[in-house]
């Protein structure tokens, strides 16, 4: 009895040395898998194959590989968490990445990755191919009728041997040098569209570059201190100036005019006591105004006054919208003024909406790219469409550069550049508006309404309301009516007047109403420069009404392809 015990230990203590190695080379289930092995390619942690299927497998494979280049990887794991077909095509994918099974630019790898339960007698299959095995290959529902018809029976008896042998013959049996050169010549075609693309990408964006140097480059006009500032033309209004300041039109384009309309006695700007936030101010017609206007700011004269006559000529806060499309037109009609005075070469609005059609062509064809790409697998696409891509977006950047002055308008904007830096430096040194005309900043501005619609013209909102605020500390009570520097905008209101004379050009005094920024006859500057946006940029009324691949290295013999743009097919037996 004691000599059996003995016996029997000893077989126990030879079995566990034997099975060791086997039981230590087992790695937890993946991912992350261990490195592949140079030369091998079934790998069955899981130990449901026989030798002799394994064999057989390996055999078949470098058969494959040998007639076409695809490379396939069998590998088995015991992991019953992956219960569904998803999450076998994720360990799959991973797998397929991580070790880079298939040809690098190529990407016709296939993994055949059984999940298995702890029973090792059911689990999950995942036949997942690289995209350029899927194309020239098997596609999803090919790999899917595979195993659908020929594995599963087989698996779901238990036989893993005869499903996993009757899977690779078929795989076998597809993998044809015709369909090698398949994906040979699509490989081919892929390379052609992705350097296409980029060809026609280069192109578009010296097509927009040379039209640019051609024709969107300003002259170049010298801007120094030395430039003598002669009075402006009769057209160089305060609206216009921002044009030409900036190739553009803006809000701030018509803040400059409805001041400038204002300067002019023609409107002035009215509160509504009963606002709530948004559009606080209204617009009141007083008449034609002191002077001639040039004619965009003529029309925009008359406009208002059209679109405020059934209102007894006032216009509440709430109906500025009605003036959105006035305020376009004139925009629209300074551009055309200095094209008509050889100031701009072009509209800017139409250059700028001729280049953004182009762009949004360009990007539209990467668009269109991009989706072939998500239906067909072809890594040319992506390439083309990023290019494309790109070339649009800089073609939308550069389509703000595309209007140019002409000469003359290159000189007037360097005489507006003088213009604004000896109006800021006034401003600075100034106790009050009187003081900025006293000093003869800008010779031809003769009233402080006029040097402040300039000063809106030339962003200068900041030292505006330091200007204001330095004329305002005394209480309108403690000023003396003809002293100079009490200047306060007349055409800031609290109530409309009815369209009565007496609100135009400027005002000394001071009234004893409450103003239309403040609870006190003292308005606020700040506020009304903050007002000066919501009157040229009014809101319309509002109408209320009820796959990816993971960053694995490559390792063993595969050739460095990846699982992007695969797909897999299988299921649970």
């Amino acid at each position: 009895m004691k000599r059996f015990g003995t016996v029997a230990a000893m077989a126990i203590c030879t079995w566990l040395l034997l099975a060791a190695p086997a039981l230590a080379a087992t790695p937890t289930a993946g991912p992350p898998y261990p490195d592949a092995v140079t030369g091998q390619r079934v790998y069955d942690y899981a130990r449901v194959f026989s030798p002799d299927t394994i064999t057989e497998a390996e055999q078949i494979i470098a058969g494959i590989e040998s007639r076409t280049g695809a490379q396939v990887a069998v590998y088995t794991q015991v992991k019953p968490d992956s219960d569904t077909l998803d999450l076998a095509n994720a360990d799959a994918l991973a797998l397929m990445n991580q070790w880079g099974v298939g040809r690098k630019g190529f990407d016709d790898g296939l993994v055949i990755l059984f999940d298995m339960e702890s029973n090792l007698q059911h689990g999950q299959v995942s036949l997942y191919a690289g995209s350029g095995y899927r194309a020239a290959f098997l596609s999803d529902s090919e790999r899917q009728a595979i195993f659908d018809d020929d594995m599963k029976p087989l698996l779901a008896d238990g036989d893993l041997d005869d499903g996993l042998m009757a899977g690779l013959r078929d795989i076998d049996a597809n993998a044809t040098p015709e369909h090698a050169a398949t994906l040979e010549q699509g490989r081919q075609i892929n390379a052609v569209v992705a350097a296409g693309g980029v060809l026609l990408a280069v192109l578009l964006a010296l097509a927009a570059v040379g039209y640019w140097l051609r024709h969107g480059r300003d002259p170049v006009v010298i801007d120094d201190s030395s430039v003598l500032m002669a009075a402006p033309p009769a057209d160089l209004t305060p609206a216009m100036a921002t044009l030409l300041l900036a190739d553009a039109t803006s809000d701030r384009t018509v803040s400059a005019g409805l001041v400038d309309l204002a300067a002019q006695g023609c409107i002035a700007f009215v509160a509504d006591p009963v606002a709530v936030d948004g559009d606080k101010t209204g617009v009141e017609y007083l008449g034609q105004g002191n002077d001639t206007l040039p004619a965009p700011e003529a029309k925009l004269r008359d406009e208002i006054a059209t679109k405020s006559a059934h209102h007894d000529n006032y216009i509440k806060p709430n109906g500025m919208y009605r003036l959105i499309d006035d305020f376009t037109s004139f925009k629209d009609r300074l551009e055309t003024t200095a094209v008509t005075n050889s100031w701009l070469t072009a509209k800017p609005s139409s250059v700028v909406m001729t280049w953004g059609i182009v762009a949004g062509l360009e990007i539209t064809v990467a668009i269109v790219a991009a989706f072939f790409w998500f239906v067909l697998g072809a890594s040319g696409l992506v390439v083309a469409a990023v290019a494309i891509g790109l070339a649009g977006i800089g073609t939308m950047i550069l389509a703000r550069y595309m209007p140019s002055r002409t000469r003359q308008g290159a000189l007037l904007w360097a005489m507006l550049v003088a213009y604004r830096r000896t109006l800021q430096l006034t401003m600075t040194q100034a106790a009050s508006m009187t003081d900025v005309v006293k000093a003869k900043a800008l010779p031809w501005v003769t009233t402080p309404d006029q040097a402040m619609a300039w000063g809106v013209a030339f962003g200068l909102d900041a030292d505006i309301e330091g200007v204001l605020s330095r004329s305002m500390t005394k209480p309108y009570e403690e000023v003396d009516p003809k002293e100079a520097t009490t200047w306060r905008p007349a055409w800031w209101l609290t109530q409309p007047t009815g369209g009565h004379a007496g609100h135009g050009a400027s005002s000394s005094g001071a009234s004893g109403s409450s103003g239309i920024f403040s609870a006190t006859a003292i308005p606020d500057p700040g506020s009304i420069m903050a007002a000066l946006g919501s009157i040229s940029h009014p809101s319309s009324p509002v109408s209320h009404s009820s796959s990816s691949g993971g960053s694995f290295s490559s390792g063993g013999s595969f050739g460095g392809g990846g699982g992007g743009g695969g797909g897999g097919a299988g299921g649970g037996f």
